[in-house]
């Protein structure tokens, strides 16, 4: 069929520029004045502290200080390297399969319920220098052939067949109840709170809900970065910096600044129901496009100022 008719042509792009299959991804760049929130640092001094050092000095005093650090910001994105975090596309991608889905549930195909979005971490050094950081690099999911495929990943985590039974599971609702009460379980590093499993360690979460299931994806690369080291945890040495590939949950809290700004940090799993009303709202929220979310993730430091 000839389209000719002005009106008509006009009225097929607006449509099109309207759909999710033609409108083209954008937002607002990462301001850190305004999307990192600096109250949720809370630096405090807590005692006195001694730290071994080489002959012939043997030791050295310092003050022991802690805060919360906004260290990295995550992209989980529906669009294969779109990045929220420059708010444009940083590249096309010539593999469909790169690219985010999601499957609701019906009454006929409950069990299929799933999303997958690629993820991508920059390191943000906005305190540098207050506790020592070795930390490394930058992440970008589309190159990462485990972060697409759920039993490559076992190559990096094999200690999830011990998981992948109900009981395990089960204790999973333990966690959630606690982190929506405030509380991170450390002792169960295997569930992210309401956000399920935390295996595998991929884009891929069997859950429609595409808020929670971005935070759960957020939530896996931080684990994954803890496992591969290339993050390092500065509040489990106060000498140092320790590599955890266990990662300890309650040392990191996350809160959401795309498609719009939610406040406070919550923790590692907290339920999407006590901030994603009007997050993410059909092709455009207030900061983004929909289905593109950007996350600034807080590490707990705790150090001697002595070894600095």
């Amino acid at each position: 069929m000839k389209i000719t008719n002005p009106f008509n042509l006009c009225l097929l792009s607006l449509l099109l520029l309207s759909s999710p299959a033609g409108a083209v991804k954008s937002g607002q760049s990462f301001n850190s004045a305004t999307d990192v929130h600096w109250n949720e640092i809370e630096f405090r001094v807590e005692g006195i502290c001694i730290c071994p050092r080489p002959p012939p000095v043997f030791y050295e005093e310092g003050l022991i200080i802690s805060y919360w650090e906004p260290f990295l910001l995550e992209d989980t994105v529906s669009v294969a390297n779109y990045s929220t975090y420059q708010g444009k596309s940083m590249g096309s991608s010539l593999i469909d399969e790169l690219g985010g889905k999601n499957k609701s549930s019906d009454s006929i195909d409950i069990a299929n319920e799933s999303t997958f979005a690629q993820a991508h971490a920059y390191l943000i050094p906005l305190m540098y220098g207050e506790c020592n950081r070795n930390d490394y690099g930058m992440w970008w999911s589309e190159y990462d052939s485990m972060w697409q495929n759920d039993e490559l990943s076992a190559i990096i985590h094999p200690e999830a067949t011990l998981y992948a039974n109900k009981v395990m599971q089960m204790a999973c609702m333990a966690d959630a109840v606690s982190v929506n009460l405030g509380y991170t379980l450390d002792a169960l590093p295997w569930c992210i709170g309401s956000g399920g499993s935390a295996y595998p360690m991929t884009g891929h979460v069997d859950n429609d809900n595409i808020v929670q299931a971005n935070n759960t994806v957020a939530s896996r690369l931080i684990y994954k970065l803890n496992r591969i080291m290339m993050i390092c945890d500065p509040a489990d040495n106060l000498c140092g910096c320790n590599y955890t590939p266990v990662w300890i949950k309650s040392h990191y809290k996350m809160h959401v600044v795309r498609p719009d700004d939610r406040a406070p940090a919550y923790p590692v799993g907290k339920a999407a129901k006590f901030y994603d009303t009007g997050l993410n709202p059909p092709f455009l929220g207030a900061k983004g496009s929909n289905d593109e979310f950007l996350w600034v993730v807080y590490r707990k430091q705790k150090c001697c100022t002595c070894c600095q």
